[in-house]
């Protein structure tokens, strides 16, 4: 054990000690006890001076420490700004960084053959990247020509994708803390710009396409990106943290439009990231509530164009209500946009009102054929409880939410249909009679 100390350079640490220690053995006396000067540690060595120590340790904290509690402590700061907005604890600081990072666009991007990271004075350490994926076992290349590398797989790709949507965020989240807790000359116009550009440059890689714009023509295989992002728990997350972060406009119009175009890929089965799924449903839902007319009704327009059907369940259905949730909240928000601009002339907009009734017109075509085809269903086939089925497939509560954008030929298919559900509820109660 001795030689061991010696090796490591720290001598005959029994000598080092106080007699005081000595004799009470309170100290362990495998290392050396740093004194104190001025509230900086003096470690003491065979080898080594104290001010050769006292270099050695200030080298690797100013490599290892900016003091900035937003870099060096981040999730710890933040965990303790949540709970200060809750009023259950205070701050010394305020949640926000110091300086903004301006990189380029492409300065995440390494293009060296292994990635390190690098820290000043500690030289540089390699760490895995998902860009580069290391095997975890070294076998023979199949024969096989077809055979891609791991490299080139669509799903390797979507997740780098989500990784750099996530980094693109944080930097977005920067931006608004800097601008929250600063004074900017110009009033944060530069940096409002540049969050902008931020937010669409996300949209750009996700290839997402403006359906009214002037190349707005989308094919079959326009989302290819998109899905194969979403088809992962994580990618779920990422698009619902982008939704928050959105400002009202066409760039939140656009990215909702290609989720009302994918309604059952992404709440048909909640099987699959049931809790991300519910998320984003919620997430969508209010962000229904920041859009105006015209936008409600482009994203009615992308249900009713979509190739997909959407699975119009009641939200009582264990099956995954999300797609209904979203319905519901564009049926509500477009009834409460209308009635405002009812009561104020100067929120009326003929064009608007007009986009709307020709959407919903078509979506109603659409629920009113689901219902119709669920019911006829139901009492084709042997149920004992015709009443119970109806209610667990029907959507009752989008019939609900439509009847004020009904006309009087639409009220009447409401009404033949409640009527053809009642007979059915009756049929029901005489079987369980009988």
């Amino acid at each position: 054990m001795r030689n061991f100390g010696a090796v490591l350079g720290m001598g005959d640490l029994r000598d080092q000690r106080p007699r005081s220690v000595q004799r009470g053995g309170r100290f362990n006396m495998r290392y050396p006890q740093p004194s104190y000067d001025s509230g900086w540690p003096q470690f003491r060595s065979k080898y080594m001076s104290t001010d050769e120590l006292d270099g050695i340790l200030r080298v690797q904290l100013a490599a290892t420490h900016s003091n900035d509690p937003y870099i060096d402590d981040y999730y710890h700061q933040g965990c303790l700004f949540k709970k200060s907005s809750s009023g259950a604890t205070k701050i010394r600081h305020h949640f926000c960084p110091t300086h903004l990072r301006d990189l380029p666009p492409g300065a995440r991007v390494n293009s060296e053959p292994h990635a390190f990271l690098q820290v000043d004075a500690l030289g540089r350490v390699p760490f895995s990247s998902i860009r580069r994926p290391r095997p975890l076992l070294e076998v023979d290349p199949p024969n096989s020509s077809t055979t891609k590398p791991l490299e080139q797989e669509p799903m390797l790709a979507a997740r780098v994708a989500i990784e750099d949507g996530l980094c693109l965020l944080l930097d977005v989240d920067d931006i608004d803390r800097f601008l929250k807790f600063n004074q900017i000359p110009d009033g944060g116009t530069h940096l409002r710009r540049r969050r902008q550009e931020l937010l669409e440059g996300l949209a750009t890689s996700l290839q997402l396409v403006d359906p009214l714009g002037k190349n707005g023509q989308t094919g079959g295989n326009d989302d290819m990106v998109f899905l194969r992002v979403l088809a992962l728990p994580k990618g779920r997350k990422l698009l619902s943290r982008y939704l928050q972060l959105l400002p009202a406009g066409d760039l939140l119009r656009v990215v909702c439009m290609a989720i009302f175009r994918h309604l059952r890929f992404l709440f048909g089965d909640m099987s699959r990231a049931a809790e991300a799924t519910s998320n984003l449903a919620r997430t969508v839902s209010l962000c229904v509530r920041r859009m105006d007319l015209g936008s409600l009704s482009a994203c009615l327009a992308a249900v009713v164009c979509s190739s997909e059907q959407p699975p119009l369940r009641p939200l009582s259905s264990s099956a995954g209500n999300g797609a209904s949730v979203v319905l519901v909240s564009v049926l509500e928000q477009g009834a409460e946009l209308l009635s405002d601009s009812l009561q104020d002339a100067s929120n009326y907009n003929v064009t608007n009102r007009e986009l709307w009734k020709a959407s919903f017109d078509e979506f109603f075509g659409l629920l009113i054929k689901y219902c119709v085809n669920k019911y006829d269903g139901i009492m084709q086939s042997s149920c004992l409880d015709p009443a119970e089925a109806i209610k667990r497939e029907l959507p009752m509560e989008l019939l609900r939410v439509s009847v004020p954008h009904t006309n009087e030929y639409q009220k009447k298919m409401l009404y033949d249909l409640s009527q053809r559900s009642l007979v059915g509820q009756e049929k029901g109660n005489v079987g369980q009679a009988v």
